[in-house]
């Protein structure tokens, strides 16, 4: 059989492709029409010697394997998971042994969030929205680490600072990682000894990093910071002005949110819109005027992952920003009449019969299909 090799110019971001795309092996990548959302993608394709098929038939029969593993961040995310949660269990619960250079995993770590944000930003920053397999002192600060890059690349902020700020996202809450779990399912206030362990968490995370071999000043400060407040009311240190730093000032940001739209064992999170109405309101106060600005700016009030009603009374998900952030790309899950579709309908909403009218709930017993959702499923 007759196949010709890929090469990068042959392939486009957002463009369709006009073949099927296979790997050296002979497996189905990428079905005929489907698209890229980055260079990445398609240095990832190129990687597996990506290639077409000269002289047969396209409508060929779809391997269920294929994109959903070769291409999909989804799978990567639950790695950097794992992952993360096996840092956290040796770092908290073994003997400190700087020789095992832990800091340097996490940096390492970094470089994965990073590399994953740069691959399909809507799909990694939908995973905040949608579902919650993981523990939250597991994903929160993974979710804290995506919307800091968020903040970070918009600030011109790149290399070895933004690998500090996701470094710092990932580890700002070591210093009480078991509280966290309590915590997620207490409904009444803090007593008054977990509000003093809250206070000093700050400082204990810088501890345990310490113990761990991490040298980095501003790793240290980002984490120490991340809970101050521009209107001097943040602890451990009550700074005010330039002392608080911006990179501290994103990770802060960043906190807030998810803390907001995570939901708990007790209670539904926040909706985005509502999370991102009250870090408006908060704006100059608590919150720095420019970054809140910029997140509301970034995330739109339908981020990826919102469950939204359309004009034409569909049930949808928002699963890419679009360039007008008001006006996103979705995908319809069920009817005007109340039915699911078997497959998603990608519509965009900047058209008037498809326009965003409002969040709503989850239809009782839905569940997500990511890998479908964000076009990582060749069914």
């Amino acid at each position: 059989m007759a196949k010709k090799a890929l090469k990068p110019s042959d392939l486009s971001v957002d463009k369709p492709v006009e073949w099927h795309v296979y790997d050296g092996s002979g497996r189905l990548l990428l079905k005929k029409g489907m698209q890229l959302r980055s260079k990445r993608q398609i240095a990832k394709l190129i990687s597996l010697d990506a290639h077409r098929r000269i002289g047969v038939d396209n409508n060929v029969e779809i391997d269920e394997e294929g994109l959903a593993s070769a291409l999909s961040p989804f799978q990567q995310i639950e790695k950097v998971l794992d992952y993360l949660d096996r840092l956290f269990k040796i770092v908290i619960y073994k003997p400190a042994n700087p020789k095992k250079k832990l800091g340097e995993k996490f940096y390492e770590l970094s470089e994965g969030i990073i590399k994953l944000c740069e691959y399909d930003l809507d799909a990694t920053i939908g995973t905040i929205h949608i579902g919650r397999k993981y523990d939250y002192t597991i994903i929160h600060p993974l979710h804290c680490a995506i919307l800091s890059y968020c903040l970070a690349i918009k600030e011109g902020i790149t290399d070895r600072r933004l690998n500090t700020i996701i470094c710092a996202a990932i580890t700002s809450n070591l210093g009480m990682f078991e509280l966290q779990s309590e915590l997620i399912k207490q409904q009444g206030p803090l007593t008054p000894e977990q509000r003093d362990e809250v206070n000093k968490h700050t400082m204990r995370s810088v501890i345990l990093l310490k113990r761990i071999g991490v040298i980095d000043k501003l790793w240290f400060e980002i984490v120490l910071q991340h809970h101050e407040r521009l209107d001097g009311t943040g602890y451990p240190r009550k700074l005010v002005g330039k002392k608080f730093i911006k990179e501290a000032r994103i990770l802060g940001i960043a906190d807030r949110y998810h803390a907001m739209v995570a939901p708990r064992d007790y209670r539904q999170g926040m909706s985005p819109t509502d999370a991102l109405k009250l870090i408006f309101q908060e704006r100059g106060a608590e919150v720095d005027k420019k970054l809140g600005a910029v997140l509301i700016k970034e995330m739109g009030i339908y981020p990826p992952g919102a469950i939204v009603k359309l004009a034409n009374k569909e049930i949808a998900i928002v699963t890419r920003r679009g360039e007008d952030r008001m006006k996103p790309i979705v995908k319809s899950i069920y009817s005007p009449e109340g039915n699911r579709y078997i497959e998603p309908v990608a519509h965009d909403s900047s058209k008037k019969m498809f326009k965003v009218m409002g969040l709503c709930n989850a239809p009782e017993n839905y569940e997500h299909d990511i890998y479908k959702l964000w076009d990582y499923n060749l069914k």
